[in-house]
């Protein structure tokens, strides 16, 4: 989300809005928090954009830059602040409004999201410019994300009426369509904004996603075929059509594809490839995908959770127990509910049965029984 969020308004409106040729201290010092965000070193923007605001507090637009900028750390308290400075000076302030909106929006506020979104669109009553469009489409995401999907699918069609086609907006207004059941009427979206932009194998992705998430796979399946019609050679559309091969359950040619990205796979990845191999039962060189991407990318709860489920598939059950345990302790992730279980029987299959019937009763007070878990107690009580 960072990067749309916050290069288009660098790019564009602070150019045009903001930046002046002014050679004063503080607008240098304003310019050159720029070059720092442009360069994503967003701390080093922050202490900037203070330093230019120490020269010169009466300008909204620096508190702004610094509000953006704390956007990208992730620091929302002190995001809000900012932007909260730079209103005190100027009430209509639109951006200092949209970065609250944004702000509050991440954070999963979002009643306050629409509400400082609905502001800055106040701020320019009557104008339809850039600002504005930028503006409407966080609205929509908000919507989408609080589930208003009728409200997100009015909202994407007043920019598809004021701004004219585009794909990513035909996109949008299908998902909402499509979350809010009116499935036909947002594959239409969907087929538009595929035809619109033939040749970008993540809207294709997207688009499966979407229609599988609402259990319309046989559906979605569709746009993952039509894809590998497409003719690309970059090294993203090898990692695209790899994910495709993937998700249609080819995996040698999944595998093949992702040969062209090794030398500068990123984590998700190598993710895939350790999946393609487990599948073929290769568990060796699964797992060394997957200590690639651990490698790569730093502790991930994901990626211990498909170690663990290797070296348990391998019968490794230290090893397995090993994983799990560092992926429970950086939250678990979507997999959590497996991961527990899965340590539980680690447990159990190494005789450690007082931990195992802890790890049990651990998982059913956070998950509930089954017959499955009811035997699994009933042995371990035993034990």
């Amino acid at each position: 989300m960072g990067g749309r969020r916050l290069l288009f308004l660098l790019a564009g409106i602070l150019a045009a809005c903001f930046l002046t040729a002014c050679s004063s201290q503080a607008d240098a010092l304003n310019e050159e928090g720029i070059v720092y965000y442009n360069k994503g070193a967003y701390q080093d923007a922050v202490n900037t954009f203070e330093r230019a605001i120490a020269a010169d507090h009466q300008k909204p637009e620096y508190h702004v830059n610094k509000g953006m900028a704390y956007l990208e750390l992730e620091d929302y308290d002190n995001a809000h602040s900012s932007f909260d400075s730079a209103l005190r000076l100027d009430s209509a302030c639109q951006m200092a409004c949209r970065g609250n909106g944004i702000a509050f929006m991440e954070q999963g506020l979002y009643e306050e999201a629409m509400t400082s979104l609905d502001a800055a669109l106040a701020c320019e009553a009557g104008r339809a410019g850039e600002a504005e469009y930028d503006i409407l489409l966080y609205r929509g995401e908000t919507q989408t994300r609080m589930g208003d999907y009728a409200g997100a699918e009015e909202t994407y069609t007043i920019l598809l009426e004021t701004k004219g086609e585009a794909s990513d907006l035909y996109y949008l207004r299908g998902v909402a369509r499509v979350k809010n059941g009116m499935t036909e009427a947002g594959m239409t979206d969907m087929d538009r904004a595929v035809v619109l932009n033939t040749t970008d194998y993540n809207l294709y992705l997207n688009c499966y996603y979407c229609l599988a998430d609402a259990g319309q796979e046989e559906i979605a399946i569709r746009y993952l075929q039509k894809a590998l019609t497409v003719s690309e050679s970059t090294t993203s559309s090898h990692k695209a059509r790899g994910t495709i091969h993937f998700l249609l359950g080819d995996y040698s040619a999944a595998l093949a594809e992702f040969e062209y990205e090794k030398e500068k796979a990123d984590v998700e990845t190598w993710i895939y490839i350790g999946l393609c191999y487990q599948s073929a039962g290769d568990y060796e060189n699964s797992n060394a995908a997957f200590a690639r991407a651990l490698e790569d990318g730093g502790e991930n709860a994901e990626v211990y959770y498909q170690m663990g489920m290797c070296m348990f598939s391998m019968k490794n059950y230290e090893a397995a127990l090993e994983d799990l345990i560092k992926g429970l302790e950086l939250g678990g992730g979507v997999h959590k509910q497996e991961m527990m279980y899965t340590q539980a029987l680690c447990y159990e299959r190494l005789e450690r049965f007082s931990e195992a019937l802890q790890a049990f009763e651990s998982y059913v007070a956070l998950y509930g029984s089954d017959p499955e878990t009811d035997r699994e107690l009933a042995f371990l009580r035993t034990r």
